[in-house]
């Protein structure tokens, strides 16, 4: 079992340089597609080492990740599957709210957000609210708009989840969710710049690096053991 994890973890760090060095040293065109075997590889290695601890509600945030990951490398000639992969990432958002709002919903400790956290979440809502009314301008199919301020609104929840979420415990598994939920928005939002407006090798490479950030915080988040304060 051990060499199973090893070989995984190894083969898991392969395809993590050869993807976020994509841009950086090579055309990203020729390694892309290597993107949808990383989920399942982390996956397996998690399933392996803690898998008594994944709940269902963990599997199907992995599954809506995973399903938007796959979708979003073909929309580019599709608008159908540019929406489909938009209504994954909105489910996502509210498997991941869910998480978030399982663990909380029982406790009466709180603990009031600190300056930073609420720095974080203002940042974030003026941000999204700023690239959503960009967004909405330039595109012009009224389905997508509607689809994209959903995604908005369940974004702004999230957030407020996973403030509250902090504000509750204030422990190393609250950072986990706390920063693991932004980096997963702040992803998402630098994608639509890099998608619609700046095509940047460094905005690119630091979308990839967020995007595997946010969904490994995730799992930590998961496997952590609850402790107050």
């Amino acid at each position: 079992m051990n060499n199973i994890k090893s070989t995984l973890l190894f083969i898991l760090g392969i395809l993590l340089v050869v993807y976020y060095c994509a841009g950086i040293f090579y055309d990203p065109a020729l390694v892309i597609y290597i993107k949808p075997l990383i989920i399942p590889t982390f996956l397996i290695y998690a399933i392996a080492t803690n898998y008594k601890k994944l709940t269902l509600n963990y599997y199907l945030f992995v599954a809506l990740f995973y399903l938007n990951e796959v979708l979003i490398l073909f929309w580019e000639n599709s608008l159908e599957i540019f929406s489909v992969a938009l209504i994954a990432s909105f489910f996502c958002y509210l498997s991941l709210l869910s998480l978030g709002y399982s663990s909380i919903k029982t406790v009466k400790i709180f603990t009031q957000p600190g300056g930073f956290t609420l720095f974080i979440f203002a940042l974030n809502f003026f941000f999204l609210s700023g690239i959503l009314y960009i967004l909405i301008s330039a595109i012009t199919e009224v389905y997508l708009d509607v689809i994209l301020v959903f995604n908005a609104i369940v974004a702004v929840f999230l957030g407020i989840t996973a403030v509250l979420y902090l504000g509750k415990f204030a422990n190393q598994k609250a950072y986990y969710y706390f920063f693991g939920v932004f980096a997963l928005i702040f992803n998402d939002v630098f994608a639509a710049i890099g998608t619609y407006f700046v095509d940047n090798v460094v905005l690119n490479t630091f979308d990839r690096i967020l995007h595997f950030t946010s969904f490994y915080l995730i799992y930590l988040f998961v496997i952590a053991d609850k402790k107050k304060g």
